[in-house]
């Protein structure tokens, strides 16, 4: 059994914590603005305005703003300032027993990832993967905010209402792909590629069976995905998922090689030669990663795919 925090509503405080990199003052205030357009109630934590190196904090302050979100009752939700990286590093300081005493809505994406999967596997909760506070989904004019249109309303459609959302739809003029053919139903799980194969062999790693598994990744040479599903293969990970939903691969590039016209395969053939073997539906182009427009997936919840007829649907919301 999952649990589904309580959607939020309007005038509820919610946590803005940097669990991984940090990011410069303006966008801080720029997430303040926006969050407080949603009619919410921001309070930002303080790793929002600390640095550390790559990091926006010590591990051990990070840490501390996610526990402390987690087990103050007057936050209704948390939602991520921003990825980059940090996230693997605070897995062993959550306080995995409380926060599962304190389910919320929360919403990250990119390195995020791992604390997706710990919330999932661990807490056995319902997580977003959504635009955080920082993203450019709503630009800022005088205080004012102008939201795109597709992304804003798939994010409220999925923290203001415990309703399962259906079929979830591409952006207009993009259209899903299929790779494999075929139905498959099953508890959505996946993110940020380098994340997932981050975790394999240790505690939190990332458990596919029954799943439908979501990939995607960023600035990743195509070499270097073909290597990363190829671990996620050798770990069992399709063997053992219903099937997979394959996100965008944003600026993931061809790398020229040293031999003369030498290029890493087209990322096209890497998907073919790594998973298509498993014979499990397979749908691409879905436009959920590190782009705009993108939508809101509630991780945890039941998803039906179906690559004949290229359709995602979301059929179960969780028990609240």
């Amino acid at each position: 059994m999952i649990i589904k925090p309580k959607p939020l509503h309007e005038g509820d405080r919610v946590a803005i914590i940097a669990p991984s990199s940090a990011t410069d003052l303006q966008s801080v205030v720029n997430a303040e603005i926006r969050i407080k357009a949603m009619g919410l109630n921001p309070v930002m934590y303080p790793t929002c305005y600390t640095r550390y190196g790559h990091l926006a904090a010590t591990d051990e302050e990070r840490a501390k703003d996610v526990n402390d979100a987690f087990s103050d009752d007057s936050i209704k939700g948390i939602i991520c300032l921003r990825g980059g990286y940090g996230t693997p590093r605070i897995l062993d300081m959550l306080d995995y027993d409380m926060i599962k005493l304190n389910p919320k809505i929360f919403v990250g994406f990119s390195d995020i990832t791992a604390l997706h999967l710990a919330f999932n596997q661990i807490c056995r909760m319902v997580t977003y993967h959504g635009p955080m506070a920082a993203a450019s989904y709503g630009k800022i004019e005088d205080d004012h905010v102008d939201f795109e249109k597709y992304t804003y309303e798939s994010l409220c459609n999925n923290i203001f209402t415990n309703k399962a959302i259906g079929l979830c739809k591409n952006p207009e003029n993009e259209e899903l792909q299929t790779l494999v053919g075929g139905i498959a139903e099953g508890e959505l799980i996946g993110g940020n590629l380098s994340l997932l194969v981050s975790t394999l062999g240790s505690p939190y790693e990332l458990d596919t069976k029954g799943k439908i598994l979501f990939i995607e990744d960023v600035g990743e040479p195509i070499y270097k995905i073909d290597r990363m599903l190829t671990s996620l293969a050798l770990a069992g990970k399709f063997n053992d998922c219903e099937g997979v939903i394959l996100g965008t691969w944003i600026d993931c590039e061809r790398e020229k090689k040293g031999y003369e016209g030498g290029y890493d395969l087209p990322l096209e053939e890497v998907f073919e030669n790594t998973l298509v073997k498993f014979n499990k539906p397979i749908i691409t182009n879905f436009r959920a990663g590190h782009n705009y427009p993108q939508p809101t997936m509630a991780f945890g919840t039941h998803v039906k795919i179906d690559a004949d007829k290229k359709e995602i649907i979301f059929t179960e919301s969780g028990n609240i």
